[in-house]
C-alpha cells in the first residue's frame, strides 16, 4: 500500500516524464509542446520508423529524460522501462542485465548492447559513465534476426551527441552529498561546410557511501575519467561517414558487501580484511559510413573495442585473512557489418546484411590462501592457485528481413544465420615456496550453427490503433566457464528461446495520449544459471532444463494540460523453472527464476512555471518514482528483496545560457539490498544506496 500511494502521489503532483519522446531536440527544452506521436521514431539503423511501424514493446528516452532523471548509466533506467531489470552488483566489473526474466549474470551477456552502432559483447563493458547522450532506445523481445545472439531477452540502442554545423560549448558541474562530483565539458566545432568536430569529457567523482569498519575507510569510492572525439564528414549529399573514439578509466573501490544474518534479517556491518578494488581502462572505435543511392541505403560499421581489466578482491570477506583473489582481463574485440536496406515503400520493402566479428579475452585469476587456511592446511608457506585462461570466438552471420504491404496490414518476415567457433586454452598452476607446478594444460574448442526466424503481422486500423503479434526465435550461444573445477563443468550449452508477443498501440485525443500494451510468453531450453563452483571459491553457467517467463507491459503517456507532462509505466513478469533437476537431491522445477522482480512501475511528470523575468526565465519541476517487485536472489527461493520503490527529484531554474539545479536520489531513503550471494556458509548483501542530494550547475555559450 505504501508504494502504491507514494506512486499515485508522484503522478498527481509535478514531474518530468518522457510523454514526449521527441528525437529532435528541441531549442527551448523548458517548453512543452502537444504530444506528437509521429515524431516518436527508433532511429537505430535497422529501425527507421514511427513507433507505431515496429511489431515490438519499445521505448525511447530522449536527452533531455536521461538528464532531468539524472540517468548515469545504464543500471539507472531500471524501473523506468517495464520488466527492465540491472542490480548493482557492487562494480562494474559484472553488469548482468534482466529484460522479461531473460539474463545471465557472468559470460556472454542475453541483452545486446550498442553504442553508436558499435556492439559491447562483454559485460565488463556494458556498466559505463553517461554523458552528452542523444537518446536511448531499448527494444523488448528477441531480437536476434538483425542483431544475432547477444539479443535473446531484447536490445539496448546507445546514441551519444553527433556534431553539427553550429558551433557551441556546454559546461556542466554537480555536487552532492558523500563528495559527489562530476564535471562535463562539451565543445562542437565546425571545421568547414562538409566537416566538423565534436569533443566530450567527463570526470566523476565519489567518496563512497559505506565504510569498512576494519579500517575505518569508504569501501566504495569511485574516481572515473571518460572522453569522446567524434567526426562527422559529409563530402556529399548522399554519402555520410562519421569516427567515434571513445575512452574511459575507472578506479573503483569495492565492495560493498556485508554478512548477512538470515536470523534477524538484516546487514552485519562491513568488515574484511583485505583492500578490494576494481579498475578498468575501455577503449571503443568505430567508424559509421552510410550512402543513399537512388533505390536504396547502404552502409557499413566498422568497429574495434579494447579492455584492460584488474580485480582485487577479498573473496571471504571477513576480518580474518583467509583468501584473496587477483583477476586480469584484456579484450581485443573488432566486428564488421555491412547492409543494404531499400527505402520506405508502399507495398515491398527489404534489408540484407552480412555480420562478422573476433573477439580475444585472455584472463588470468591467483587465488592466495591468507594466513587462516595456512594454518588450517598445514601448509609450508604462502600457496597460490593461478589459473590462465585464453578464450577466442569468432562469429559470421547472415541476416535478411521483408516486409509486405497490403493496405493497412504489413506481413514481416526476417531470418539470421549464424555461425560461431570458440576456443579456450586453459592452465592451471599451484605456486608454494616460490615452486610452481602445473595441474591442468587443457586446449578446448566448439562450434555453433544457428538459424533465427521472425514472424510479425501489424495492422494499421487507424493512423491512431495498432494492434501486432510477433513470434522470434532467440539465442544465447554456449562457451566454456573460467572457472571450474570438475570436468563436466567446463563448458555449457547454448540456450534458446521462442518469444510469442502481442500488442496494440494507440493514441488518443488529438494525440495527447499515447499508450504502449504489450502480452509475451517466452519458452526457452538449456537456461544458462549462474552457480558456484562446489568449493565455493568462485563461480560457473550450467544449464537448466526448460524455463517459461509470462507477462505484460503497459505504458501510459500524456499531455493533459499546458505544460504539464505525465507519464506511467507497469510491467508484470512471472518466470519460473519448468525443468529444472540440478542434482539428485535439488529439484529447483517450479520455482522463480532469480534476478527477476514479479513487477516493476514508474509514474512520474514534469510541469514547467514560466516566469519570463530578466534573470529567471522559467521553472522546470520533475519527479519520478520506481518501484520494484519482489525477487529472489538464488534460484532455491530461499532468500528475496522485498518489494521497495526510489523517488528522485529535481527542480530547475533556467536562465537564456545558464541552468541551476537542485536535485535528490532515493529521497524517502528507502533502505533495500541491491544484491545477493552466498558463497563459503556465509550469506553476503549489498545495501543499496542510501538518500543523497545535490546542486548542479550547466553553462552554455
Amino acid at each position: 500500500m505504501k508504494s502504491l500511494y507514494i506512486l499515485t502521489i508522484t503522478l498527481l503532483i509535478f514531474s518530468k516524464g518522457y510523454a514526449q519522446d521527441i528525437y529532435e531536440p528541441e531549442a527551448d527544452t523548458a517548453k512543452i509542446r502537444n504530444l506528437n506521436i509521429d515524431e516518436i521514431t527508433i532511429r537505430s539503423p535497422k529501425y527507421n520508423s514511427n513507433i507505431f511501424q515496429i511489431p515490438a514493446a519499445a521505448t525511447m528516452m530522449p536527452a533531455r529524460i536521461l538528464e532531468n532523471y539524472q540517468i548515469g548509466s545504464l543500471p539507472d533506467i531500471s524501473g523506468l522501462i517495464p520488466n527492465f531489470f540491472m542490480p548493482d552488483y557492487g562494480s562494474k566489473l559484472t553488469s548482468p542485465v534482466y529484460i522479461r526474466g531473460i539474463g545471465t549474470r557472468i559470460n556472454t551477456p542475453s541483452v545486446g548492447l550498442y553504442v553508436d552502432n558499435i556492439p559491447y559483447f562483454e559485460k565488463s563493458a556494458f556498466n559505463f559513465d553517461f554523458f552528452d547522450l542523444e537518446r536511448i532506445e531499448v527494444l523488448r523481445g528477441p531480437q536476434g534476426t538483425l542483431y544475432g545472439r547477444n539479443t535473446m531477452g531484447g536490445l539496448v540502442n546507445i546514441f551519444t551527441a553527433e556534431p553539427s554545423d553550429d558551433r557551441n560549448t556546454a559546461v556542466k558541474f554537480s555536487y552532492g552529498n558523500y563528495n559527489q562530483v562530476n564535471t562535463s565539458l562539451l565543445h562542437n566545432q565546425p571545421l568547414s561546410k562538409d566537416l566538423a568536430l565534436m569533443l566530450n569529457f567527463n570526470q566523476l567523482h565519489n567518496g563512497g557511501f559505506y565504510s569498512n569498519v576494519h579500517n575505518g575507510e569508504a569501501v566504495d569510492k569511485l574516481n572515473s575519467y571518460s572522453g569522446r572525439i567524434k567526426l562527422l564528414y559529409t563530402p556529399t549529399d548522399n554519402l555520410r561517414m562519421q569516427y567515434n573514439f571513445q575512452f574511459e578509466n575507472n578506479d573503483q573501490g569495492g565492495y560493498p558487501y556485508a554478512i548477512y544474518d538470515k536470523t534477524e534479517q538484516k546487514a552485519k556491518d562491513i568488515n574484511y580484511d583485505h583492500v578490494s578494488g576494481y579498475e578498468r581502462t575501455l577503449v571503443s572505435n568505430g567508424l559509421n559510413v552510410e550512402y543513399n543511392a537512388a533505390g536504396y541505403r547502404l552502409r557499413a560499421v566498422t568497429s574495434y573495442q579494447y579492455m584492460d581489466d584488474e580485480q582485487d578482491i577479498d573473496q571471504d570477506f571477513t576480518e580474518r585473512d583467509m583468501y584473496y583473489v587477483m583477476q586480469w582481463q584484456k579484450q581485443n574485440m573488432i566486428a564488421q557489418e555491412v547492409s543494404i536496406q531499400s527505402y520506405e515503400k508502399e507495398r515491398y520493402e527489404w534489408l540484407f546484411g552480412v555480420f562478422g566479428f573476433h573477439q580475444s579475452l585472455d584472463k588470468t585469476v591467483d587465488v592466495t590462501y591468507g594466513t587462516v587456511l595456512q594454518a588450517a592446511q598445514k601448509l609450508p608457506g604462502e600457496l597460490v592457485v593461478s589459473k590462465d585462461y585464453n578464450n577466442g570466438n569468432s562469429g559470421l552471420a547472415f541476416f535478411h528481413q521483408s516486409t509486405l504491404k497490403f493496405g493497412g496490414l504489413s506481413i514481416i518476415g526476417g531470418i539470421r544465420v549464424d555461425f560461431e567457433k570458440a576456443t579456450l586454452d586453459y592452465q592451471h598452476y599451484r605456486k608454494l615456496l616460490g615452486a610452481s607446478t602445473q595441474i591442468e594444460d587443457v586446449q578446448s574448442d566448439t562450434e555453433s550453427f544457428e538459424v533465427l526466424p521472425k514472424l510479425a503481422l501489424q495492422y494499421n486500423i487507424s493512423n491512431s490503433f495498432t494492434p501486432y503479434i510477433t513470434i522470434a526465435k532467440g539465442y544465447n550461444a554456449g562457451g566454456f566457464n573460467s572457472t571450474f573445477e570438475r570436468e563436466e563443468d567446463r563448458s555449457f550449452k547454448a540456450e534458446s528461446s521462442w518469444n510469442y508477443e502481442a500488442g496494440l498501440k494507440a493514441r488518443f485525443l488529438n494525440n495527447k495520449l499515447f499508450t504502449n500494451l504489450a502480452v509475451f510468453m517466452i519458452d526457452w531450453e538449456n537456461q544458462q544459471i549462474y552457480q558456484p563452483v562446489p568449493s565455493g571459491q568462485g563461480s560457473m553457467l550450467k544449464n537448466a532444463g526448460r524455463s517459461e517467463s509470462n507477462g505484460v507491459e503497459l505504458e501510459i503517456k500524456a499531455v493533459p494540460v499546458t505544460n504539464l507532462e505525465i507519464w506511467a509505466t507497469a510491467g508484470y513478469n512471472k518466470a519460473k523453472f519448468v525443468e529444472y533437476v540440478r542434482s539428485q537431491t535439488l529439484d529447483y522445477s517450479g520455482n522463480y527464476l532469480p534476478y527477476v522482480p514479479k513487477r516493476t512501475a514508474s509514474m512520474g511528470g514534469n510541469y514547467t512555471i514560466n516566469v519570463n523575468r530578466k534573470f529567471l526565465q522559467n521553472i522546470r519541476l520533475y519527479s519520478v518514482y520506481q518501484l520494484f517487485g519482489k525477487h529472489y536472489w538464488h534460484e532455491d527461493n530461499s532468500a528475496w528483496q522485498e518489494e521497495y520503490g526510489l523517488l528522485n527529484s529535481r527542480i530547475t531554474l533556467t536562465h537564456k545560457n545558464a541552468e541551476l539545479a537542485f536535485w535528490g536520489k532515493n529521497m524517502l531513503n528507502e533502505t533495500y539490498n541491491s544484491f545477493y550471494f552466498t558463497a563459503l556458509n556465509n550469506a553476503y548483501v549489498q545495501i543499496g544506496k542510501p538518500s543523497s542530494m545535490g546542486i548542479s550547475l550547466k553553462f552554455m555559450f
